[in-house]
């Protein structure tokens, strides 16, 4: 279920025009920011967290549920609100630099109390935030998780009888309930529009 890519502004150009032959003039673009993580579903029943899954291979993902939980600004329970009785919300957890930054100043003053030289210490690093989150997302000890400070954002909401009919009103509901949502989303209605908030972040 990963999202198309591209890198050329042709391509998004190509697209506008297959939507509109397809539908016509009235649609709008909601423009996000990618964030470099790792995938996550979280489930929801009668507003409490029962499940965290990472997608994996698109078709199965592992069960990170306990993990998940130490993470901050994921709710475990939600606020009285009109969310349906289950509910499924995807996002992306990250580590945040700061905190891959401090890790791997730990990480490099215990390497180098140990005895070992700069390129075995480069070897031993944490490579990328990236990579440091899937890793952590994955620990078998939950409290080594918490000290990791994982974030998350929210953007996508699946269910039946969801209580909002477009994606940019999901994004302001998911506010709503509790979740972390992306302050940097914005609603336009013409393809220059997209490429304006696309090069307001090239620069």
């Amino acid at each position: 279920l990963s999202l198309g890519n591209t890198y050329w502004e042709q391509d998004l150009l190509d697209f506008d025009e297959r939507v509109r032959k397809l539908i016509g003039s009235d649609f709008e673009y909601v423009c996000e920011l990618k964030f470099d993580g790792v995938a996550i579903g979280l489930t929801y029943q009668h507003g409490k967290l029962v499940r965290a899954v990472t997608r994996g291979d698109g078709m199965q993902g592992d069960d990170v549920t306990a993990n998940v939980k130490t993470i901050r600004s994921i709710p475990l329970k939600l606020l009285p609100g009109d969310y349906p009785d289950e509910f499924e919300i995807r996002g992306e957890i990250f580590m945040p630099r700061p905190v891959f930054d401090k890790l791997n100043t730990e990480l490099y003053d215990q390497l180098k109390e140990d005895g070992y030289d700069e390129d075995e210490i480069a070897d031993r690093l944490l490579k990328n935030p990236r990579n440091a989150a899937a890793g952590t997302v994955k620990m078998q000890d939950s409290k080594s998780v918490s000290k990791r400070s994982l974030d998350c954002f929210l953007y996508f909401i699946y269910g039946e009888n969801l209580p909002f009919k477009t994606h940019y009103e999901s994004i302001k509901k998911a506010r709503q309930w509790g979740f972390k949502v992306s302050d940097y989303t914005v609603k336009v209605n013409s393809i220059k529009n997209v490429f304006d908030f696309i090069n307001e972040w090239d620069h």
